[in-house]
């Protein structure tokens, strides 16, 4: 078991991870849409890879060089990987969840992602500014499409 943490333990150091980041948006659209949309077409250019397999073990290839791999699935919910990306030397931990909020809207869901095993808080903060950007531009999109659809005569 591990001490708790402190009050000058630094922001983002985990005990057993290195730094980590978190960073959640909750955005106008059903749980099976976001989840279509990841995989289809975030997460790949994201992750800078060819697709997003949701069977554990399964690589992640860019153009036939593996990046990474799945370390874990909930198929519609959560996938986990290994993963190297283009902007670092060394492999994370990357997780993506979706959970159904309560949004106020007949579909909402909360986007979290999660990156783990970071070198250093400088590393922490160029790929939490990086993930906030990426869930904002999402967010953003998602929220555009929904004012056109609302906006269409019946």
């Amino acid at each position: 078991m591990h001490p708790p943490r402190t009050r000058h333990d630094p922001v983002g150091l985990t005990r057993d991870a290195g730094w980590a980041l978190t960073v959640e948006r909750t955005v106008a659209a059903s749980v099976p849409e976001v989840w279509h949309r990841l995989l289809t077409e975030w997460l790949p250019p994201w992750l800078g890879v060819d697709s997003i397999p949701q069977m554990v073990g399964a690589p992640l290839r860019h153009h036939g060089r593996t990046r990474g791999r799945v370390i874990g699935c909930h198929v519609g919910r959560r996938v986990r990987m290994r993963w190297t990306p283009e902007s670092l030397d060394h492999e994370t931990e990357f997780e993506v969840t979706l959970q159904a909020s309560a949004l106020g809207t007949p579909a909402g869901t909360t986007i979290t992602i999660h990156q783990e095993r970071l070198l250093g808080v400088a590393e922490r903060q160029g790929q939490l500014e990086h993930w906030v950007a990426v869930l904002d531009d999402a967010a953003e999109v998602l929220a555009q499409e929904s004012v056109v659809t609302h906006d269409l005569p019946s």
